[in-house]
């Protein structure tokens, strides 16, 4: 038995791809095109199996991703207890989103529920 474990996320951009790794606290590491971590991961694991798509845009992938979040939480996400970040594939650099941008983001989810 392990007091203590830690998962990670590595994200791989390269002339072959996009590829997401993790890793277990045994070390065992796997690569994916969507994946999910935490509580509520079975649900939003399946909702990504369910709806990815290679060729998604980027506020496709945005969507996705926030859509399943919603679906595997007890509450609704908001800009203040939702953190986001993303690394697109043209320039390869992390960004951090401030509570502006993922409000605006939380808006795209919104308004397709509302209509």
């Amino acid at each position: 038995m392990r007091p203590f474990g830690c998962a990670l996320f590595f994200i791989a951009i390269d002339p072959a791809g996009t590829q997401i790794y993790t890793t277990s606290p045994s070390g065992i590491y796997r690569a994916f095109k969507a994946y999910a971590l935490g509580s509520g991961e079975a649900t939003a694991r399946d909702y990504l199996k369910e709806n990815y798509k290679e060729d998604l845009s980027f506020d496709e992938t945005v969507k996705l991703t926030l859509r399943a979040l919603k679906e595997s939480i007890n509450e609704e996400p908001t800009k203040d207890n939702t953190r986001f970040a993303y690394v697109k594939s043209e320039d390869k650099k992390f960004h951090m989103c401030s509570k502006d941008e993922v409000e605006e983001f939380l808006n795209l989810i919104n308004e397709e529920t509302k209509a």
